[in-house]
C-alpha cells in the first residue's frame, strides 16, 4: 500500500520554515509531545487538524500527505495493462489480480471498472451469472461516484445487462432510460439490450441517428473537397486542384444515395410524406444543388442545369405550404445556390 509519510513531511516543512516543535505546537494549539509523535510516525494528526496544518505551511493536502497521485495512477494503469494478457484466456485470474489491487487501492475507479468489465465479459461470453448482484452493486458505486460521463454511460449499460439476466426487465429499462439521447446512447442501448416494442423503438431511432450522421458526413466531406481551392496553403497528398471537384462530386452523390435509399415512399408517389423526419428535405435538395455546382465547375452545363431544375422541383413539392410561404423557403434555396457558386441561377 502507498505509504503516508505525513510525519516526515511535517518535519520537513517545519525545518524549512525554521521553527521548533514547540513553536509549531503553540500555533496549532496542541502539545509539543503530539508534534513529536507525528514526526516520529507513532501517531497521525486528527483529520480536522489536517487542513489547518496544510494551511499553515501553505501547501496542498496531497503534498502534506506526501502522496503522489500521478505516481499512483501510473502504478494502477500498469497493473491493468500487465493483467490484460489474461482478460480473454484466463478471465478469473484477471479478476483476482483486480481484486488484489483493490485491496491495495480500495475504491479506485479504474480498478473497479476493470473488474466490472471482466464480470461483464464472463456474463456475455460464458453465461456466468454467479456475480450478478456484485455487478449491480459495483456498477452502482461507479455510477454514484464517478464524474466520467463516458464511463458512467458504459457502466449503466453493464448494470442493465445484469438486471436483465436476473429477470428484472423494468429495472434494466429504467437504467437505460437514464442514458442521454445524445450520441444515440439511449436508443442504441434499447435496441441492443431490450426486447419487443422497446427494442423496435430503440432500433428505429438508432437507425435514424446513424443515417443522419452518415449523409451529413458525406455532405461535409464533399464541402471539404469543393472548397479546397479556397485554402491554397493546404497540400493534400498528391491531389491537385483538378482532382478536388471530382472527389467532391463523388461525396455528394454518395450522400444523396444514402438519403434516398431510406425514403418512406417512392419519390414521385407522395414526395411530401417520404421523409423519416423533418430536415431530410433540406439535405435532399441541397445535395442536388451541390452536384449541380460540381458539374458547373467541370464544365458540364447541361447536367448542372438539370440538377438545379430537379432541386427546385423538389423544394416546391416536399413542403405542403410551399406556395403560401414560397418567399421563406426560397430564401434558403437561393442562399445555398450562392454558397456553391450558382448565383447566375438566382432569379
Amino acid at each position: 500500500m502507498t505509504n503516508i509519510n505525513i510525519g516526515n513531511k511535517i518535519r520537513e516543512l517545519r525545518k524549512k520554515k525554521g521553527i521548533t516543535q514547540e513553536a509549531l505546537a503553540s500555533v496549532l494549539s496542541v502539545s509539543p509531545q503530539a508534534v513529536s509523535k507525528w514526526e516520529s510516525g507513532l501517531t497521525y494528526p486528527d483529520m480536522e487538524m489536517i487542513p489547518v496544518i496544510a494551511g499553515y505551511f501553505e501547501v496542498s493536502m496531497d503534498i502534506l500527505f506526501d502522496y503522489d497521485v500521478r505516481e499512483m495512477k501510473a502504478k494502477i494503469q500498469k497493473i491493468i495493462d500487465d493483467a490484460w494478457d489474461y482478460f480473454f484466456d484466463d478471465t478469473q485470474k484477471y479478476i483476482e489480480i483486480m481484486k488484489g489491487a483493490l485491496r491495495e487501492y480500495p475504491g479506485n475507479e479504474e480498478l473497479l471498472t476493470a473488474l466490472l468489465d471482466a464480470y461483464e465479459y464472463n456474463l456475455r461470453d460464458k453465461g456466468d451469472t454467479s456475480c450478478l448482484d456484485e455487478m449491480i452493486e459495483l456498477s452502482q458505486k461507479i455510477i454514484t461516484e464517478s464524474n466520467d460521463f463516458i464511463r458512467v454511460c458504459n457502466v449503466k449499460d453493464i448494470q442493465a445487462a445484469a438486471y436483465l439476466k436476473k429477470g428484472e426487465y423494468q429495472k434494466a429499462k429504467s437504467v437505460l432510460e437514464s442514458l442521454p439521447r445524445e450520441y444515440d446512447l439511449r436508443d442504441w442501448a434499447f435496441a441492443f439490450r431490450l426486447s419487443g416494442r422497446d427494442k423496435l423503438n430503440g432500433a428505429t431511432m438508432s437507425r435514424c441517428h446513424h443515417l443522419q450522421g452518415l449523409y451529413q458526413a458525406c455532405m461535409e466531406e464533399g464541402n471539404a473537397w469543393f472548397f479546397m481551392d479556397q485554402h491554397p496553403d493546404v497540400k493534400f497528398r498528391d491531389y491537385t486542384s483538378d482532382d478536388y471537384i471530382p472527389e467532391a462530386l463523388k461525396c455528394y452523390q454518395e450522400g444523396l444515395h444514402v438519403l434516398t435509399t431510406f425514403l418512406l415512399t417512392d419519390y414521385y408517389d407522395n414526395p411530401a410524406e417520404q421523409y423519416l423526419w423533418e430536415g431530410m428535405q433540406t439535405f435532399h435538395w441541397s445535395f442536388l444543388q451541390c452536384i449541380a455546382a460540381c458539374y458547373k465547375k467541370l464544365g458540364n452545363v447541361e447536367e448542372c442545369e438539370k440538377y438545379i431544375v430537379e432541386a427546385y422541383h423538389l423544394i416546391s413539392v416536399v413542403w405542403k405550404d410551399f406556395e403560401e410561404n414560397k418567399e421563406y423557403y426560397m430564401e434558403y434555396f437561393y442562399k445555398y445556390l450562392n454558397k456553391y457558386d450558382l448565383a447566375e441561377y438566382i432569379k
